[in-house]
C-alpha cells in the first residue's frame, strides 16, 4: 500500500501522469491526492499537465493528401483471392468431379493392365518373358496413381501435399513416352492410356492453387469448437484453439524516498 506520507513530489508526478493516460492505481491515485492537498506546487503542476492534456487530445487533425484512391484498390481482393473463398466453391466442386471420374478411369486402366486386357509394349525377343511381370508392375503403379487422384477429389485440402509427388511422376513418365515413341518403342494407344495420368494432375494443381491459401493437414489454424468442417464441405483438421494471454494493465512504478 502507499502511504501518504511517504510518497514525494517526484512520486506524486508519476502517479499523476499515470492517472491522465489511465493506467494509475486506485491506492496510487489515493496517496497522490493526499498528498496534493498539501502540496500548493503539485496542485499546480496537476493543473497545467491536466490542460496540456486536454489542449493536445482537442487539438484539430492537420488536412493531409486524399490517398483513397490509392489506399483502396490494394485492399480489394484480386480474382484468385475470391476463388479462393466462397466465390470459387462451385468451380472446386467441378474440379473435384472430374478429377474424380478421372481416377476411376485410371483405375480401369489399371485394372485391364493387371488382368492383361490392356494395351501392351512393343519389346523385342529378350524382354518376352518379363512382360508378365512389367504389366503387373505398370498395373500397380496406374492403381495406386488413380488412389492418389481419388482421395485428392475427396479431401482436396491434401492436393497441395500429393502435388509434387504425381507432377515428378508425370513429367518422367510423359518424357521417356515421347522419347519411346520416337524410337518406335511404344505404341501410340499405350501412350494414350496415360492421358488419365496427365488430366489429372493438371486438376490435383489446380485444386492444390485454389485451395493454397486455406488450412491443410500440416497448417494448423484456429476454428471455432463447433466448425467441423470447411468451405467445401471437407472434414476440417484437429481445431487448436488459440488463447491470448491477458496480463494486468500497467501501473506507475515509484521509488521509496529514503
Amino acid at each position: 500500500m502507499y502511504d501518504q506520507n511517504r510518497v514525494d513530489c517526484l512520486e506524486t508526478t508519476e502517479i499523476l501522469s499515470a492517472e491522465l493516460d489511465g493506467e494509475a492505481g486506485e491506492e496510487e491515485w489515493l496517496a497522490a491526492e493526499a498528498h496534493l492537498d498539501g502540496c500548493a506546487d503539485c496542485r499546480q503542476r496537476y493543473e497545467a499537465m491536466t490542460a496540456i492534456t486536454r489542449s493536445v487530445r482537442l487539438l484539430p487533425a492537420e488536412p493531409g493528401p486524399d490517398v483513397t484512391a490509392s489506399v483502396l484498390p490494394a485492399w480489394q481482393p484480386r480474382r484468385l483471392d475470391r476463388l479462393r473463398g466462397r466465390a470459387g466453391r462451385r468451380l472446386r466442386m467441378v474440379l473435384r468431379g472430374m478429377l474424380a471420374l478421372v481416377a476411376a478411369v485410371q483405375l480401369l486402366v489399371a485394372l485391364l493392365q493387371l488382368t492383361g486386357m490392356g494395351v501392351s509394349v512393343h519389346t523385342g525377343p529378350a524382354f518376352r518373358g518379363t512382360m508378365p511381370h512389367i504389366s503387373h508392375e505398370t498395373g500397380a503403379w496406374n492403381a495406386a496413381i488413380a488412389v492418389a487422384l481419388g482421395w485428392v477429389a475427396l479431401r482436396a485440402h491434401h492436393a497441395t501435399a500429393h502435388l509434387p509427388v504425381l507432377l515428378s511422376f508425370a513429367c518422367v513418365l510423359f518424357g521417356l513416352s515421347g522419347f519411346d515413341l520416337v524410337l518406335d518403342n511404344v505404341s501410340t494407344a499405350r501412350v494414350a492410356s496415360h492421358l488419365p495420368i496427365l488430366l489429372g494432375v493438371l486438376l490435383v494443381a489446380g485444386l492444390a492453387v485454389l485451395r493454397s491459401e486455406e488450412s491443410g493437414p500440416d497448417i494448423p489454424q484456429a476454428r471455432r469448437p463447433e466448425q467441423s468442417t470447411d468451405i467445401d464441405g471437407d472434414e476440417a483438421p484437429e481445431p487448436v484453439v488459440l488463447r491470448r494471454r491477458r496480463s494486468a494493465p500497467p501501473s506507475a512504478r515509484h521509488r521509496e524516498s529514503a
